[in-house]
């Protein structure tokens, strides 16, 4: 093995070991030509070596030298050392960070803003990549070979190690020579038929393995997809996304990086608490409908639109109704007034309480729960499994007294769980626009 302080081609001084194998040493040298710093990757070419090591070896140096990305490390130096021992040499920019693995081991926890936030600046790099022509596949993803900057005060994400690159997928019927790791790597690449979506499942798959700092090799799975919502208490959009990058189905997953982009944005968006009273472009009054959200929690309160004139006229109404009976007499007919007051006044409430319902929809990462309440008072509950929620969609339902109203429909399984005003109803751009944010949030 070579030593610190040893040069090369009289230009790269080795300095430190940053990482090694059989056939393989990565080394921390300088470059005597201008004094920086720079990563030199050497394959050893020993009994242990085989053709294929060879080829991915060269293929990383080739695709390199074609990759011109500020997150990812840049291509300087390629070429063969001739001595007692034969090495390949690749070099390249070295950048002064941790991995994301070793954070990890260091006792480094991630909160579920860094999680989003490493998830957008991988998809960002990997759109680059998977849009080259011919696309670039880095097929080795995982908290190794994520580096993450946290100098001045900005969290940036390197990819590196493409000692694993596919430069382009594989045509039909033809296998490229298999990589990965395991718990990282999905099936269909184990089997030599890596695709886009194959990086997308490994960034998956490493993004779980921040949130839980568990090996994905290491979570219980069912169905060969890996159980860990019981583990993280992250918004149920998110969770759902994570479970699609890391579906085991490729005609399930995301199949692009572009696709899986748009979807988390759509979530992360539909999380921030930003208020608005222009809904589907027609001016709303902010005291009709009141949505508050964060990462944690969703929050819909839908008050009463009716009139509490309306009550005091019924009431008083009511009072004179009662003064006549009271002052009629003891006669037969007085208990005939009073079979019709109360029948009045049971239809009376029947078409004018409904009216004065108000709804209160509370969504958490684990549940969601809709309160029914009059005049303040809950009279009515409904609970369930937030992640269990499948649709969220508006539905004409019988008003009372009136024609069909519309209501917001959470459908969880076979049980359909509904809300919203049953008197007057709410409009269709109310309608629309919350079961829109209820999707959104809930990434379904």
């Amino acid at each position: 093995m070579l030593q610190a302080q040893e040069i090369l081609l009289e230009r790269y001084q080795l300095q430190k070991v940053l990482g090694k194998s059989a056939i393989r040493q990565t080394w921390l040298a300088r470059d005597l030509t201008n004094e920086e710093q720079v990563v030199v990757k050497l394959l050893t070419a020993n009994d242990q070596l085989q053709w294929h090591d060879i080829q991915l070896f060269e293929r990383e140096a080739k695709v390199l030298q074609q990759l011109n990305h500020l997150r990812i490390p840049q291509y300087y130096d390629d070429f063969v050392l001739k001595g007692d021992i034969v090495y390949f040499a690749l070099v390249q920019e070295y950048i002064p960070a941790k991995s994301i693995k070793e954070l990890l081991a260091s006792g480094t926890t991630f909160s579920e803003t860094e999680v989003r936030g490493i998830a957008i600046a991988v998809l960002k790099i990997l759109i680059y990549l998977h849009k080259l022509n011919p696309p670039v596949l880095h097929r080795d993803i995982k908290p190794s070979n994520l580096l993450l900057d946290r100098s001045r005060n900005q969290n940036q994400i390197y990819l590196v190690d493409f000692g694993a690159v596919q430069d382009r997928v594989a045509a039909e019927g033809a296998t490229f020579t298999v990589v990965g790791t395991y718990g990282y790597a999905p099936l269909e690449q184990f089997g030599g038929r890596a695709t886009p979506a194959s990086d997308l499942y490994a960034l998956g798959a490493t993004l779980i393995n921040l949130a839980t700092n568990i090996s994905p090799a290491d979570l219980p799975q069912f169905d060969s997809r890996m159980q860990f919502s019981h583990l993280v208490k992250f918004n149920p959009g998110f969770i759902r996304w994570l479970q699609q990058m890391t579906e085991p189905n490729l005609e399930y997953r995301f199949h692009t990086a572009t696709e899986a982009l748009k979807a988390l944005e759509t979530n992360e968006l539909a999380t921030k608490n930003l208020t608005t009273n222009n809904i589907d472009n027609q001016i709303f009054d902010p005291s009709i409908l009141s949505i508050r959200k964060s990462l944690e929690k969703l929050e819909i309160y839908i008050p009463t639109d009716e009139s509490p004139m309306k009550l005091v006229f019924g009431g008083g109404a009511l009072l004179l109704w009662i003064l006549f009976i009271l002052t009629s007499g003891g006669t037969a007919s007085t208990w005939i007034g009073w079979l019709f007051f109360l029948l009045g006044a049971a239809i009376a409430a029947w078409l004018t309480l409904p009216g004065f319902v108000e709804n209160d929809v509370f969504i958490d990462n684990k549940n969601f729960e809709i309160r029914w309440k009059l005049f303040g008072i809950r009279f009515r509950k409904q609970r369930g499994n937030a992640l269990e929620i499948e649709k969220a969609y508006i539905s004409k339902t019988g008003g009372i007294g009136h024609k069909k109203v519309l209501e917001i429909i959470l459908a969880v399984g076979i049980n359909e769980y509904s809300f919203g005003r049953l008197k007057s109803g709410l409009t269709k751009e109310e309608s629309q626009h919350i079961a829109s944010e209820i999707r959104n949030w809930l990434g379904i």
